[in-house]
């Protein structure tokens, strides 16, 4: 029997198994019929790549062959920028890059994204005010598909002031835009809610459109017993949308202790939705199951483990903010050891067809 000629189902089985989308590729390349039989809508579920970053002194750039490496599979991938209106100095840095790439034109008030692996390219309205040296945060359950975007902007940190939000809505092709809401906090866009936390503060809770603010929730509490296993101040606050759920990730790491990355403490705790609507907690947490969460720099997602996949379940794959290198928490033995990577800057980028 030829390779032709394998079973649709057991072609279907195999793909489920992949996890990188090259192999997916590479399969669907081997005939006609596997490609017909094998179409891009039934792509197996994809986890991240590592973005290769060049730092140029006081901004990341990117290069006309831009390198990528699969935490999973081990394989470095270079990928061809063909595009000429896109000029790799004018690259968004992400805190998550989800299938697409984002650019800025000379205004500083256009956004192009442009999919390395399709070669599509697609731009959005101009915003309003401009959005200066800001860095993209693609969040949502499914960011792929679900193109809603929010700008942290990095201008007004340097006059003290508090950075602009908006938020990019697909359904009406508009932006929504916000001056004087957030400094130096973490945003996360869930079910038409921007939640906005910094360390140590309450959790608010925005209406996304109408802006308004719905709850305010305050900090998880930290006991004594835990208070106890930290030996570092408090550096960074997550939040992360995580099977259908809010969680709240505190990372606890001392900056004048060499090696701090490794001795990195995290706290995990999930909100309460079942008490009243005043009476909204964040509760600990010690195990993630079966979950995966990713951190970036300011914001995080979280995935499920599948079988072979070279990732670890229940643990936290993370970005150094300092050093720009990849590592990985295991909750539940509460080591941290850091990831075999070829690049010395790195950004989390999810592929997608």
């Amino acid at each position: 029997m030829g390779w032709s000629e394998l079973p649709t189902e057991l072609l279907h089985l195999i793909v489920q198994k992949l996890s990188d989308l090259p192999d997916f590729i590479r399969l669907r390349a081997v005939c006609s019929v596997w490609r017909s039989s094998v179409p891009l809508s039934n792509r197996p579920h994809q986890y991240p790549w590592l973005l290769e970053l060049f730092d140029r002194g006081s901004f990341f750039s990117l290069r006309r062959k831009q390198r990528f490496y699969s935490v999973c599979s081990g394989e470095t991938l270079t990928i061809p920028f063909k595009n000429k209106k896109l000029k790799p100095h004018s690259f968004i840095p992400g805190e998550i890059h989800s299938g697409y790439i984002p650019f800025a034109d000379d205004s500083g008030k256009v956004l192009s994204f442009f999919n390395p692996l399709t070669k599509d390219r697609f731009s959005l309205p101009p915003t309003q005010y401009g959005l200066g040296a800001f860095r993209m945060v693609w969040t949502g359950s499914d960011p792929i598909r679900n193109r809603s975007i929010v700008v942290v902007n990095r201008d007004l940190e340097r006059t003290k002031e508090r950075d602009e939000w908006a938020l990019y809505d697909p359904s009406s092709s508009k932006w929504v835009e916000t001056r004087g809401y957030f400094y130096n906090r973490v945003n996360c866009h869930w079910q038409g809610m921007v939640f906005s936390t910094c360390v140590g503060s309450n959790t608010e809770v925005f209406d996304a459109h109408s802006r308004k603010l719905l709850h305010k929730i305050p900090p998880p509490k930290i006991d004594s017993l835990q208070r106890k296993s930290i030996a570092q101040p408090l550096r960074k606050s997550y939040l992360v949308v995580s099977s259908g759920v809010i969680l709240r990730v505190l990372w606890f790491y001392d900056f004048w202790v060499k090696k701090r990355i490794e001795k990195s403490v995290f706290h995990i705790y999930r909100l309460d939705y079942g008490r009243a609507e005043d009476k909204f907690c964040w509760e600990r947490i010690d195990d993630i199951g079966d979950e995966i969460i990713f951190l970036g720099g300011m914001n995080g997602f979280s995935m499920t483990a599948k079988p072979s996949i070279g990732l670890k379940k229940g643990c936290i794959y993370f970005i150094d903010p300092y050093k720009n290198k990849p590592y990985m928490h295991d909750v539940l033995a509460g080591t941290v050891e850091r990831l075999p990577c070829p690049f010395e800057k790195c950004a989390w980028f999810l592929p997608g067809l």
